[in-house]
């Protein structure tokens, strides 16, 4: 039976639409199920990357333990390749001691840490040194513990040496405050003598200043070149001395300045006039010194009780 074009026309038309809705609805399922799958991916990404933020503000030069650290969930494009996990705090020697790992700049609170952003020295230090106590050294107003520090010598003539750089320094706590005048050092054998060689020179030396200057930007500075030269005496000690390190000796053989000895520190104490006895005052007032806040130490460990000695 013949149709009319009318009828045909609205045919084709009806089936044309039925083809263009069947068309979309591919499309929009084919959309939908590409979106289910990128999500899919995303969500698996997320799962298996993990990376270590921060739980605090860090200060440039502080030190970070693996309690500063909390894990978190990334895709993996945003997985640095050299993120910091708690393996880089494991000492192989001592799996008991954390490894020491320092910021070489100040870090926010939810930073992702990478190794590039801290020093890891895996407590490589070298087996003369020692945790030394000082209270012979004109501290900055604002010293607190953790602050890296060089100490300087002074002398009146305004020529100024550096005795010994980027030190950390600690600060004791004498009856549950910070002492005022006391502080401790991690110092090598090298450093110890040469140290030593400075306190009794600045003693001799009237109008001398033994200080300790900070660093504005621990992290980011490098240590500070030493360039006070030690006299003869303890030039010789060192070098017969077995527990210093033969790199340090070296470095303290090519910093020695005979000029600077010579024409410079040697005749400033020489135009003392009692060199020897302002040593003795003031080594007696640094002997009585530590021994008052030794004193006020034990006290506060015994309630404020005084210690008596039979």
């Amino acid at each position: 039976m013949a149709t009319n074009p009318m009828q045909r026309r609205s045919r084709n038309s009806f089936l044309l639409g039925m083809l263009l809705t069947t068309l979309i609805l591919g499309g929009v399922i084919a959309g939908l199920v590409y979106f289910m799958m990128q999500m899919k991916n995303k969500e698996e990404e997320l799962q298996a990357a993990e990376v270590y933020v921060l739980k605090r503000d860090i200060s440039s030069g502080e030190e970070i333990s693996q309690s500063d650290l909390e894990k978190r969930k990334v895709s993996k494009e945003l997985k640095p390749s050299n993120g910091v996990t708690p393996a880089n705090f494991i000492n192989e020697d001592n799996p008991n001691e954390d490894r020491k790992v320092i910021a070489k700049v100040a870090l926010k609170k939810g930073t992702t840490v990478g190794t590039d952003m801290l020093y890891i020295d895996g407590n490589e230090m070298g087996k003369d040194v020692r945790k030394q106590e000082y209270n012979t050294i004109v501290l900055p107003m604002d010293l607190a513990t953790g602050n890296f520090v060089d100490i300087r010598l002074m002398l009146p003539s305004g020529q100024d040496f550096i005795v010994v750089s980027k030190k950390k320094v600690e600060i004791p706590m004498v009856g549950g405050t910070d002492s005022k005048d006391t502080i401790m050092l991690e110092m090598s054998e090298d450093e110890i003598l040469t140290m030593s060689n400075a306190i009794v020179e600045a003693y001799m030396i009237n109008g001398s200043k033994l200080y300790a200057t900070k660093y504005a930007d621990a992290g980011n500075q490098e240590a500070a070149k030493p360039t006070y030269p030690v006299n003869g005496e303890v030039a010789k000690l060192i070098e017969s001395d077995e527990n210093i390190l033969t790199e340090a000796l070296n470095a303290l053989r090519s910093r020695y300045n005979r000029d600077v000895r010579e024409n410079y520190i040697n005749p400033t104490i020489s135009s003392q006039e009692d060199a020897k006895g302002n040593e003795q005052t003031k080594m007696q007032q640094s002997i009585t010194n530590s021994q008052s806040t030794r004193e006020e130490y034990l006290q506060s460990l015994n309630g404020g009780a005084t210690s008596t000695s039979k």
